[in-house]
């Protein structure tokens, strides 16, 4: 690449919620404060999240997966009847990105959990914390195929990031340690959307705060859930919806405010008064409440055996509490977390900005 050519680069987030879209933000951020050029690969929900936090990007309309939860819960038989469908998508996408590679003069692609954008011509980087996904209990013995299949994309590409430490004082836990990697990995720290440069100003103090967050059918019925039972009472609450688009925060009834979306400055200005957490334990929600050090009652996606995981290991470790989405009680819930400390043993501090200058300075000018 000459040296004075600004290298462009396509960020390209998996449409599953909209964790992984949050979570390029504090890479799309770094790169360009590093001098590159970013381009929006998404739809949705996530091409809108990423359009407010960066309105001056290039951004392209690129279909997602369309995964969708059960009403019942059986995300696991849901997925393994959907496979050749996903399939056809991973190779729709690979065969895709050729030509925007080539229309758009794109150098290098960040892909965030989506399996098909690889390419010979460009610098590839696959960003992903399940390299050892978790299957449903009956299904157990897919484990090995699929820890087989996320190495086997994984190595597709140049580079594969993990946003976690290495080590035993992680977050993800067994979906990301305990078995060998691809040579091509790497940690690079927690990325949270939440700028530890900026000067946070006090926003709305809440006793409060309720996430709504991942796929329908699932995120309505947790948003109804959470309808029924706040305020709790003598407590201010909020309520984000998780819908990208409005970010102004309105009164629904007394000690009860919400919003359809908030920006990452507003959550960042509001998180930081320490209100409790109410929320998924999706994997980019805990990323950012571990920066802002907030107690958290985690109510995991029945069925969805990642955040299953993941909530009981951070119980186990008295970090957070959990309650189930069938007899979610949330007086009871707020009660218990007395006895929790949200003091994760490691640190927040971006390492993902150095391992951002390292893959810039390697890449070069491909022949279009």
């Amino acid at each position: 690449m000459h040296p004075s050519a600004k290298p462009r680069i396509l960020i390209c987030p998996l449409d599953w919620g909209l964790g992984h879209a949050t979570r390029c933000i504090p890479l799309i951020r770094a790169l360009k404060a590093a001098g590159a050029e970013v381009v929006i690969a998404a739809d949705g929900p996530q091409l809108i999240l990423l359009q407010n936090e960066f309105p001056d990007c290039e951004w392209i309309e690129f279909p997602g997966y369309n995964i969708k939860y059960s009403k019942k819960g059986n995300v696991g038989l849901k997925l393994i009847f959907t496979t050749p469908a996903l399939l056809l998508r991973i190779i729709s996408e690979h065969f895709r990105l050729k030509s925007l590679i080539k229309e758009y003069r794109i150098d290098a692609v960040v892909s965030d959990n989506r399996y098909g954008l690889w390419n010979k011509k460009v610098r590839t980087v696959f960003i992903t914390h399940q390299f050892n996904i978790i299957a449903p209990s009956n299904l157990g013995f897919t484990e090995p195929f699929l820890r087989y299949a996320t190495r086997f994309f994984a190595r597709k590409y140049d580079e594969s990031w993990i946003p976690d430490l290495e080590g035993e004082h992680n977050l993800s836990g067994k979906l990301s340690h305990g078995f060998s990697l691809p040579a091509n990995s790497s940690y690079i720290g927690l990325l949270s959307r939440f700028d530890f440069r900026a000067k946070v100003l006090p926003g709305k103090q809440y006793d409060v705060v309720a996430i709504v967050s991942g796929p329908e059918p699932q995120r309505s019925i947790f948003e109804d859930i959470l309808l029924k039972q706040l305020p709790l009472e003598g407590k201010k609450c909020l309520i984000i919806r998780g819908i990208p688009g409005n970010t102004s925060i309105t009164s629904l009834r007394s000690n009860l405010d919400k919003a359809d979306h908030l920006s990452s400055g507003q959550m960042q200005s509001i998180l930081s008064g320490k209100p409790v957490v109410i929320s998924r334990p999706g994997y980019s929600t805990l990323m950012d409440i571990a920066f802002t050090h907030n107690k958290a009652v985690l109510v995991p996606t029945p069925g969805q055996t990642e955040q299953e995981y993941l909530s009981k290991h951070l119980v186990e470790k008295r970090i957070y509490y959990s309650c189930k989405q069938e007899n979610a009680d949330l007086e009871k819930a707020f009660e218990a977390l007395v006895h929790y400390k949200p003091e994760l043993p490691f640190p927040v501090f971006p390492m993902y900005s150095e391992k951002i200058t390292q893959f810039l300075s390697i890449l070069e000018k491909p022949e279009y």
